[in-house]
């Protein structure tokens, strides 16, 4: 990559916000740490290593992807004693791994053999110049017919897959079925986003609580309306939308769902900080907007409300509507890894076979991107996760399978920037202060946008 436009990004990735997609509590995951799948472990009383441990590093900025990789170590030791490996994690604050993740492919030194990089920032590192990433062809490409590909190409590149995914990010909606029953309203019978609405009166007149908070300092629950209304930041091509009448229309509806009650603004500014945790979990709102991996933050963070939410496709703004799909995290190989064909096989394993991919449910309560596994008997085994939801959870992906469609998150190294100005700027100023109208705002953001360099 260009020194200049590095020098660029890095200077973005400071002020960028910490919460998009498939992100940590409070945007941050714990403080930078490691820890080690040691080879000596050897996974239980499986087969023990017999050979020299391949040293490996990983670095996220998820927890909870940690613990995934972990296992996937002890895993891959098991099943190949004369080829172990050793892993080493590091875990850090989402702005802090990609602004150290860009000096290090820089300076071409000090990078880590395996990472996670946010579907927000992936096209940051996907400029002109030399590859930073591995190509990955070789290991999806075998098994793409079993993979869902509109997240498959979102870390496509002039023909190189750069980064595999650990889910769909599928959009969905989670309701508080007791907030819901007070006020005599099914999950089931909410299908527009009309009905969301009028649904939320109904809710706000018999309990005098919202049906649900908008975000003001992250993009994901805006972004998600935007799409399934045919909007987006950017065209297929790179040119920024952002300002067109779709994303106008999301927030002027959000607008109105404030004026009358039926929504607040997020406690603590978005749905990732304990500040909302405390607030959903203690029966503050009917709903809450994201996407599928978010089951494990309820299971981690909020288990006051086991047994009381409903797992439910999102409403549509009109039927037909298809459920754009975000992915959230692909995991790339950087090329200062001495050991590429090791490491490529070893994330093949955790990621794209079918094993791997049953963990990717089981560990982490994603919904896996290779879609061959969600109506197995993996997705119906008791877990955590059905023991919190219902058995039938599982079912909410395979009932979008046939809509879902790619958004235009990796179309332009703008992204990245443009994320940052509607979460430092735009949604507050549109839906806290109400200082523009959405238009006017959204006129003014493109701008910024153009004018980025």
């Amino acid at each position: 990559m260009k020194k200049k436009t590095i020098a660029a990004l890095l200077a973005a990735a400071l002020v960028l916000s910490p919460v998009m997609g498939c992100s940590s509590p409070s945007g941050e995951s714990a403080a930078p740490g490691s820890a080690a799948a040691s080879a000596a472990d050897g996974g239980g009383d499986e087969a023990q290593p017999s050979g020299e441990a391949t040293p490996l590093t990983f670095w996220t900025y998820v927890e909870q992807h940690t613990e995934f990789f972990i296992d996937a170590a002890d895993t891959w030791n098991a099943a190949h004693p004369d080829e172990p490996i050793e892993l080493s994690t590091e875990t850090y604050p989402v702005p802090d791994m990609h602004s150290k993740l860009l000096v290090t492919l820089q300076s071409g030194d000090g990078a880590p053999d395996i990472v996670d990089v946010n579907v927000a920032r992936f096209s940051d590192f996907m400029q002109e110049g030399e590859e930073v990433f591995v190509p990955l062809n070789d290991i999806i490409e075998p098994e793409k017919e079993h993979f869902l590909e509109p997240v498959l190409d979102i870390y496509k590149y002039n023909g190189n897959y750069y980064g595999l995914e650990y889910h769909v990010g599928a959009p969905t909606i989670f309701y508080n079925t007791e907030i819901l029953g007070a006020a005599g309203v099914k999950p089931e019978d909410i299908v527009t986003w009309e009905d969301f609405h009028e649904a939320g009166k109904k809710v706000l007149e018999a309990t005098g609580k919202p049906m649900i908070t908008f975000d003001v300092s992250d993009m994901w629950q805006s972004y998600i309306m935007m799409c399934m209304n045919g909007g987006d930041y950017f065209d297929a091509d790179g040119n920024c939308i952002i300002d067109s009448e779709e994303n106008a229309e999301v927030l002027q509806f959000m607008l109105d769902m404030l004026a009358d009650g039926t929504a607040v603004t997020t406690p603590g500014g978005n749905i990732h900080t304990e500040e909302f945790y405390g607030y959903m979990a203690q029966g503050g709102t009917a709903s809450l907007l994201e996407c599928f991996w978010y089951l494990n933050r309820f299971t981690d963070y909020m288990t006051e409300l086991s047994g009381k939410v409903a797992v439910a496709s999102p409403p549509v703004w009109e039927e037909g509507n298809t459920y754009p799909v975000f992915g959230g995290t692909g995991t790339a190989i950087t090329v200062q890894c001495e050991n590429q064909d090791l490491a490529k096989r070893f994330l093949a394993e955790a990621k794209t076979s079918e094993e791997g991919a049953g963990k990717i449910w089981t560990v982490l309560g994603f919904d896996p991107l290779r879609w061959d596994v969600w109506d197995t008997d993996v997705t119906k085994e008791q877990n955590k996760f059905t023991d919190y939801f219902g058995e039938d959870i599982f079912d909410v992906v395979l009932s979008m399978k046939d809509g879902y469609q790619k958004s235009n998150i990796t179309a332009s190294p703008k992204f990245s920037a443009a994320s940052n100005l509607v979460n430092s700027n735009l949604l507050f100023q549109v839906l806290s202060e109400k200082s523009a109208s959405p238009q006017d705002a959204l006129n003014a953001i493109a701008q910024e946008i153009e004018n980025t360099q």
